[in-house]
């Protein structure tokens, strides 16, 4: 069988033998010539929408396992057996249509509209110019970090909302890929409705990509299937765009994984959390890799280990001993003064002491603000650990052993809140997510449950209020040291 038809824009191919003919009218529409490959599933034209006179692309359900064209238009079966099967397909197809005409997210392919005739359906998209990232990797071969992640961020933004609409996109490979004009990038070709033809028909295999779709997707029990099995697929076109060649298809990582990690490709050259992100993304038990792409992402784009342990984690504890050095020096200016106040007059000294005075209150407050960005970077620290946890176990446990870092604040009291506001409490880590209770911002000793998470670049606290958990803001937080005392716990 042929490969998938792939809804890359590229230039228009030689004239398929069951392809509508140049100059053809489907309603308003008027095609020009066949785009990309002609597969098994169907074909895909450009053509020109003549009421707003502009460029279309129309994939045309035409499953060539079982259906043929006849004469200059209509699409039969090729005989009465499989007419339940393309019944099937001609069902999935529409409800794919139906459900990616509901987006306008500008990283997927727009679907515009979608009728019946000929005996089969149509689905009309906006025409994308430009280039499928399979051409673009045969120029550059590899992509450096930011290049890579110019294309994949956006393409992470449309998958969330596509998996929020308990859609799976089961194709994404480079040449569903397409880099517009300007670099931007937009998913094409979903292939739901092709994979469900394929689970009807028994024929599940022709229509995987090896290298891009990952073991669950080689077997018919879709329930198997879920965002994790998207996010193998953007895993694997990352690791193309790192090492130059796709990874070994699924089936043969089974029993001896000839596979290199992108740890090892890309060592020194791209972010370690970002290529141990590529790895997690290719695990090949699903249970193994992340469960949504929010997950993901913020596991991919979390800052460097090492620019939060460029020192000691101990020594974020120093802000201590430099203010109490402040005070040394202080006390001994203080000295120093009295002698020199022996030998001036009291107006002398008046001004004298006012002056040192002003400048300890400068330092003591610029020693102050670096022992909270301290505080706070050991506080990420923390929940940074907890977050490559499942990348690292080894040396998180290494490194905790050997800083001895532990939880040891069990209640918190709140900050940084004005008087006339309150503190919320969010079902999940986030300022977008729902809000669960709220805390007045007097409170004092509210409970901590043990959990940290670090998302984009803050640390968020999960708490307990009135019964009720969830995540607050650490900026808002303050370790409590008085709430063993009787009746100060809620």
């Amino acid at each position: 069988m042929e490969e998938p038809v792939p809804e890359s824009q590229s230039q228009p191919q030689p004239q398929h033998r069951n392809a509508l003919q140049r100059g053809f009218w489907l309603n308003e529409y008027q095609i020009k010539s066949v785009l990309g490959k002609p597969g098994g599933f169907g074909i895909t034209y450009l053509a020109t929408d003549t009421h707003l006179e502009q460029s279309v692309a129309i994939k045309e359900y035409l499953p060539s396992d079982f259906a043929v064209r006849e004469g200059r238009s209509t699409v039969y079966v090729k005989s009465s057996s499989y007419e339940d099967n393309f019944k099937w397909g001609l069902d999935n197809f529409i409800k794919e249509a139906r459900a990616l005409a509901r987006f306008t997210h500008p990283n997927i392919v727009r679907v515009l509209r979608f009728f019946e005739a000929n005996g089969t359906a149509y689905m009309v998209m906006e025409y994308q110019e430009g280039k499928s990232l399979t051409d673009y990797l045969e120029q550059q071969r590899i992509l450096t970090e930011e290049e890579l992640l110019i294309i994949v961020k956006p393409l992470l933004d449309g998958l969330i909302e596509i998996h929020k609409a308990n859609l799976l996109h089961r194709d994404i490979k480079p040449n569903n890929i397409y880099i517009r004009h300007d670099d931007s990038p937009v998913l094409l070709d979903f292939g739901s409705a092709r994979y469900a033809v394929g689970q009807k028909t028994r024929s599940v295999t022709s229509i995987v990509t090896p290298g891009y779709a990952p073991l669950e997707q080689y077997d018919d029990e879709i329930k198997d299937q879920g965002p994790w099995t998207d996010i193998y697929a953007m895993g694997a076109v990352m690791y193309r765009a790192i090492k130059g060649e796709a990874p070994p298809a699924a089936t043969r990582r089974v029993m001896k994984d000839p596979m290199i990690s992108a740890v090892k490709v890309g060592k020194g050259k791209y972010n370690k959390n970002l290529l141990q992100a590529i790895d997690c993304a290719l695990q090949l038990s699903e249970e193994d890799r992340p469960r949504t792409v929010d997950e993901w992402r913020d596991k991919m784009l979390a800052p460097p280990l090492q620019t939060v342990f460029s020192s000691d984690p101990v020594k974020s504890r120093w802000s201590i001993v430099s203010i109490t050095g402040i005070f040394l020096i202080f006390l001994f200016s203080t000295m120093l003064t009295i002698l020199w106040y022996q030998n001036q007059t009291l107006e002398v000294e008046i001004v004298q002491v006012q002056k040192e005075h002003k400048i300890a209150e400068k330092q003591l407050k610029v020693e102050q603000k670096r022992r909270k960005s301290a505080e706070q970077d050991f506080r990420q620290s923390k929940a940074l650990i907890d977050e490559i946890r499942q990348f690292k176990p080894k040396m998180v446990d290494d490194l905790t052993t050997k800083y001895k870092i532990t939880y040891e604040i069990k209640y918190y009291d709140v900050i940084n809140v004005e008087a006339n506001d309150i503190l919320n409490v969010r079902e999940f880590p986030g300022h977008q997510n729902n809000i669960v209770t709220q805390i007045p911002p007097t409170k004092k000793c509210v409970e901590f449950l043990g959990d940290y998470r670090l998302n984009d670049s803050q640390v968020w606290i999960k708490v307990r209020y009135q019964n009720t958990p969830g995540w607050v803001n650490s900026f808002y937080l303050m370790g409590s040291g008085h709430c063993e005392e009787e009746g100060e716990l809620e």
